[in-house]
């Protein structure tokens, strides 16, 4: 039986769609409303202990991000048990855009359990604190947008509010100094973008990572440009030539670590503002389950 979470907030009315979907294709489920994470915790607790281990996430790249963050912490070293699929119905669905599957497939992948390895990107700082990006990290000036934008209207769509954050963000200071060690090469200087993960897509539809594989989490890097450049390179960032600008510095990797110097380098997760530097970000492999 499949768990399923629906976020409450983000799909008042779009989670009946869903609800039909399940109950046209006999796919047997419970069907949870949460309104707020600690409800999430909760109800995932609660099913996982009475031996679940396939879930149902009904929402966007933040319903995701904090329901699979919740299991990979109640299951651990048991996580590569848990099948997790995922219902688009928020206000940003770029997981979905990488890894998501038609309706068609997504019925058969449900009734059939047809799996791929889940790959996550795991993010530590030095006192042991521990969280999980399942799309991708971001640091800089995306990570600036994400805390600028934490108090805004949930029901404004990521690829609406992301640009209006990011022209506010580029009226502030936004460029840092660090060092990013990439396995065992660094590179070090002033940086005004980092972006590393699994999945391609962030800010609602930008396409940050083309060069990302499941195999291998990609990086891009940029360094700083003035604002009229950044801005008359936008159309770049929807087609993924962005990682050909000449600032832009690109790798795949398997573990990174970014260092500040002066100011701390602010630090997002799936849309989500987790921190600052100094931190360490590895690739997780098969640390869950996903539906294909």
């Amino acid at each position: 039986m499949w768990c399923t979470i629906v976020n409450a907030t983000t799909c008042k009315t779009g989670w009946k769609k869903w609800k039909s979907f399940l109950d046209e294709n006999s796919i047997v489920h419970t069907m949870h409303h949460t309104g707020s994470l600690e409800e999430v915790q909760q109800v995932i607790e609660k099913s996982f202990h009475e031996g679940n281990r396939r879930f149902l996430f009904v929402g966007g790249d933040g319903t995701v991000h904090h329901g699979c963050n919740i299991l990979l912490k109640v299951s651990g070293d048991q996580s590569r048990d848990i099948i997790v699929g995922v219902l688009p119905c928020g206000t940003g669905n770029d997981w979905v855009r990488t890894f998501g599957v038609d309706k068609k497939q997504l019925a058969v992948g449900l009734k059939e359990e047809y799996t791929a390895p889940m790959n996550v990107m795991k993010v530590t700082w030095s006192d042991g604190r521990v969280h999980y990006a399942i799309n991708m990290v971001g640091g800089g000036l995306d990570a600036s947008v994400v805390k600028l934008l934490k108090k805004a209207p949930l029901k404004i769509p990521a690829r609406i509010i992301y640009p209006y954050g990011l022209v506010r963000a580029l009226l502030k200071p936004h460029t840092w100094k660090g060092k990013i060690t990439i396995d065992d090469h660094h590179e070090s200087g002033t940086w005004m973008t980092i972006l590393a993960g699994f999945g391609k897509y962030c800010g609602g539809g930008m396409y940050m990572l083309p060069h990302a594989r499941e195999d291998s989490p990609a990086l891009f890097m940029m360094k700083p440009k003035n604002i009229f450049k950044i801005l008359i390179s936008t159309p770049d960032i929807y087609t993924g030539k962005i990682i050909h600008n000449k600032r832009a510095v690109t790798y795949h990797f398997t573990k990174m670590e970014i260092e500040h110097e002066e100011k701390p380098i602010p630090i997002e997760a799936d849309g989500e503002f987790i921190g600052y530097s100094p931190v360490r970000i590895e690739a997780g492999f098969d640390v869950m389950k996903r539906i294909v």
